[in-house]
């Protein structure tokens, strides 16, 4: 099961279903811990919505994605090239000054979690931010063709332990998407500065 395929799969219906998602208060408690104009890496930047957010206020991004079809998208609406890139491949160091990775990581298998976070660690200069979000709950799941490790407060801490001192940690519905909707579900959130 390879959740990338499934992106790549259906990266148009997943463009037209997200590209609107109103992230306006997640963008808003992040950027107050950014240096303004500061360097922002977007890993698992999806349709690049976000990248152009953060471009448009003034921030640089280097953004990436593992799946070559949302790589496309991003690159399409930005004019400019985003990278091809899993998170085992990341190689930066005392580059930037945040990590945003919405509702990236929640597809990497709760085993390699902590080398992906301790990349980014690496990745920050210091002091810098790391921005994440997961499904909320406890669990693997499948749904379709994904596969999805849920996070809760307390299930995130262990991964973070000695590398990143959690800011903000906090639940909300997810009705980020006016296409799709789910209120019934919630996402984990966590702001959270590097040690």
């Amino acid at each position: 099961m390879d959740s990338i395929a499934y992106y790549n799969k259906n990266a148009q219906e997943f463009f037209d279903r997200t590209i609107h998602a109103d992230l306006q208060d997640v963008y808003q408690k992040f950027l107050s811990c950014v240096p303004k104009g500061g360097r922002i890496l977007d890993a698992g930047c999806g349709v690049g919505r976000d990248s152009k957010f953060f471009l448009s206020q003034g921030y640089e991004v280097v953004p990436f994605d593992g799946s070559i079809e949302m790589v496309r998208l991003t690159s399409n609406l930005l004019g400019k090239q985003a990278l091809h890139m899993l998170f085992q491949d990341m190689n930066f160091f005392n580059e930037f000054d945040a990590v945003w990775a919405n509702a990236s990581l929640l597809h990497v298998p709760y085993e390699n979690l902590r080398e992906v976070i301790e990349s980014f660690h690496a990745s920050l200069l210091p002091s810098g931010i790391l921005y994440a979000s997961f499904k909320y709950g406890t669990s693997m799941r499948q749904v379709e063709d994904r596969i999805f490790f849920d996070m809760d407060e307390a299930s995130i801490e262990p991964y973070l332990q000695g590398l990143f001192h959690p800011l903000e940690i906090w639940k909300n519905a997810d009705t980020r998407s006016k296409v799709a909707p789910s209120p019934d579900k919630s996402w984990l959130n966590f702001i959270a500065r590097r040690i």
